[in-house]
């Protein structure tokens, strides 16, 4: 009669047991499949990584897209001195990233060439017998973001991490070397040429705070040195 009686109570017992590992197991399946999936989507994150190509897309930029904007270009010779005489106007017309205190123009001009050198072309864009306000960079290698930026068709959000935003920069400075200074170069600038161009700057707000465009900032009357408004070129050509 005993026997009975335990093979009673054992029964309850392992049903439960049964019901808790079957839980368990359920549970198992879940994380299990949640862990899965996890680690599926940061493949495909990884392999979007892997698959982006910043010299691609920097060549779709230049041959697809950028010529759009080029028409609304702001005259060089205006901007300059509305940074001259007015810098918080000329920042409302520029093109900023975030808080930053640097902002970027699409430019667009004419002037003569005043001196030449291993960095560009100083320019005078407001008459032949003026000092340079300008240099426009014809050197073999560019740096900074004034392409990307003032063209404003490159969203940063649209990125996982700003390294790939920067490289499209270096990609696009490299497409400007190529295609735009060294078939510039080849046809032999000199100074007292005209030069037509449409570029891109970068300018910081205190960036004539202290010294305006075309105006010198040190040196000699012998040896003169001004402050010059850089541009990028995307068009450049003598007159």
């Amino acid at each position: 009669m005993g026997g009975a009686s335990d093979d009673e109570d054992v029964e309850p017992v392992k049903r439960k047991h049964a019901f808790y590992l079957f839980i368990l197991a359920a549970l198992l399946c879940i994380v299990g499949s949640s862990i899965e999936l996890r680690s599926l989507e940061a493949r495909r994150a990884e392999q979007r990584a892997e698959l982006f190509n910043p010299a691609q897309y920097a060549r779709d930029f230049w041959d697809q897209r950028l010529g759009d904007v080029l028409e609304t270009a702001l005259s060089a010779e205006q901007m300059i001195g509305l940074f001259n005489k007015d810098m918080e106007a000329a920042v409302s017309m520029g093109r900023t990233l975030g808080q930053s205190r640097v902002h970027a123009y699409l430019l667009e001009g004419k002037g003569w060439v005043v001196s030449i050198d291993n960095k560009g072309l100083r320019v005078s864009v407001t008459g032949p017998e003026s000092d340079p306000e300008v240099l426009i960079c014809a050197g073999s290698y560019i740096s900074g973001n004034a392409v990307r930026d003032a063209s404003g068709l490159i969203d940063v959000s649209a990125f996982s991490d700003t390294m790939k935003f920067n490289r499209i920069s270096s990609e696009i400075n490299k497409i400007v070397v190529q295609e735009v200074i060294k078939p510039f170069q080849e046809k032999g600038p000199q100074v007292g040429m005209t030069v037509a161009f449409i570029g891109a700057a970068e300018v910081s707000e205190e960036a004539t705070q202290e010294v305006r465009f075309g105006e010198r900032c040190r040196g000699s009357e012998s040896d003169p040195s001004y402050h010059l408004l850089k541009i990028v070129p995307i068009q450049l050509r003598l007159e």
